[in-house]
């Protein structure tokens, strides 16, 4: 009976042992990707800065250092916003 009960301890011990295994590698293989996914969002995030930065010295820098511009810039998303927001409201009128 002795016997009995050490065999089933040694087979308790080994599938515990291997569960151990099974979940370590799991834990690596999602940590990789994880980590892939990581880097991709910095690629990402990189590229939209470069963009960011080339629309800022070719656009937002020249357009800046005309008044005129700006202000004509200004007037034109006045009138879009209006536009929209008369939409919104179904074109009537509160008041």
């Amino acid at each position: 009976m002795d016997d009995v009960a050490t065999i089933i301890g040694i087979v308790r011990d080994v599938v515990l042992f291997l569960l151990l295994v099974v979940t370590l590698i799991g834990a690596i293989v999602i940590l990789k990707k994880a980590l892939s996914l990581i880097n991709t969002v910095k690629r990402t995030v990189d590229q939209a800065e470069q963009i960011v930065e080339m629309l800022s010295q070719r656009v937002v820098k020249p357009a800046a250092s005309n008044p005129r511009l700006m202000r004509a810039m200004g007037r034109a998303v006045g009138l879009l916003t209006g536009l929209v927001t008369k939409r919104r409201s179904g074109g009537h009128d509160d008041g």
